[in-house]
């Protein structure tokens, strides 16, 4: 099992207690790509879902943790799919 799927499981086991490093960590090893943000505010874009734009703010709430794993779960199915 490599570090970002033992990282994935941590945060889905307990999506309240999420830093901002690790949720930032596990998005960037799944490929997506910063593109920026303003103030406390941090976005993430990723090439396989052009329409989706992740945003990742300074205060951490569930709804955004979830928002990150549902995306997350839409890459690992295309990166199955091809």
């Amino acid at each position: 099992m490599t570090r970002r799927e033992k990282r994935l499981q941590r945060i889905e086991r307990n999506p309240r207690n999420v830093s901002r490093k690790d949720l930032i960590s596990l998005v960037e090893a799944y490929g997506f790509v910063r593109r920026g943000g303003k103030g406390s505010h941090t976005c993430y874009k990723h090439p396989g879902l052009p329409e989706v734009k992740l945003t990742i703010p300074t205060a951490l709430k569930v709804a955004y943790v979830k928002q990150v794993l549902e995306t997350i779960y839409r890459v690992r199915e295309i990166d199955e799919h091809g």
